[in-house]
């Protein structure tokens, strides 16, 4: 459950709010522990200054496995001009293992301690009638980052996440073009490698039409090579082992059938790409889903 005040003074806001998750296991697989409460607090505040804007914000959280965790964030934005924006941004974050991570019968491990990072972000970003771009450098530091391998859930002590995000669009007359790459560099900082389970570089292209009730698109995305660790049973060591980057396209197409209602067929990976990002041995590999299709229909609630 979640509850949320928000409050306005001229042209500035502010949030306060409370929350209560209850987390739950239900299994034929006996857990050490099947339920976990997390009672939180929080506010924010936003001010707008014209041409600058400030965002604060402020959290705690009773973990009833972890105790109190306090995190915070603030963010400064400044307009050059109608088109031209920068903004930068620090904050903290806490995340909980799992129970899977904790407490799965021979593969948890509860002495995993919870994931607490430190984020920086600096952007950059162009608006204009029917097009953007934005530019973004971001840096996090992780402590006890949540990294599981096929054998048992585990953690990295220390690791550094730096990159730069890049994004572009444009929309006229029903078309839509998006664009977006991340190029990171993603770093064990014990023995400084390439954190595994992590594709550095990635891509997404994204191409909409509307015609009339119908919306057509298509996807074409990408990643680069990422490792993996995997037990190697002649030497009783964990290696690090390289999978191979890849590309998949994908096709979508939606219809809006009556006020509220919404259908939706899409067809992934329509090449029947074979692709992994997770080893299962050191000569095989778990495979990602292949040819997929998928059919919807959703109704959101109008008032």
């Amino acid at each position: 459950s979640r509850l949320e005040n928000w409050l306005t003074y001229g042209t500035h806001e502010f949030v306060l709010g409370a929350e209560q998750q209850v987390d739950r296991v239900e299994s034929t697989t006996a857990y050490d522990e099947s339920s976990r409460d997390n009672t939180a607090v929080f506010g924010q505040a936003l001010f707008n200054f014209g041409a600058l804007d400030t965002h604060l914000s402020l959290r705690n959280d009773d973990n009833e496995a972890y105790g109190n965790q306090t995190t915070w964030g603030a963010g400064v934005g400044y307009e050059f001009d109608r088109h031209h924006r920068v903004r930068t941004s620090v904050g903290t974050s806490f995340k909980a293992p799992s129970f899977n991570d904790l407490y799965f019968p021979g593969f948890g491990n509860p002495d995993l301690e919870p994931e607490e990072a430190t984020s920086y972000e600096v952007g950059f970003e162009g608006r204009y009638v029917s097009w953007f771009w934005d530019v973004a450098l971001f840096h996090t530091y992780v402590e006890d980052l949540s990294l599981p391998t096929q054998d048992a859930a585990g953690s990295v002590p220390e690791a550094r996440l730096r990159g730069v995000e890049l994004s572009a669009g444009w929309q006229s007359d029903g078309w839509s073009l998006k664009a977006a790459a991340t190029v990171g560099d993603y770093e064990n900082k014990e023995d400084n490698q390439q954190l595994i389970r992590r594709a550095e570089n990635t891509v997404r292209v994204d191409l909409d039409k509307e015609l009339g009730q119908w919306v057509l698109g298509t996807t074409v995305r990408g990643e680069s090579y990422r490792y993996d660790g995997v037990f190697n049973p002649s030497t009783f060591q964990v290696d690090r082992k390289r999978l191979a980057g890849f590309g998949v396209w994908d096709l979508r197409a939606s219809r809006t059938l009556a006020p509220g209602w919404l259908a939706s067929l899409t067809l992934d990976n329509v090449l029947d790409r074979e692709y992994s990002t997770a080893a299962n041995s050191p000569t095989a590999n778990f495979i990602s889903a292949g040819r997929t299709v998928f059919l919807s229909v959703r109704y959101d609630f109008v008032r």
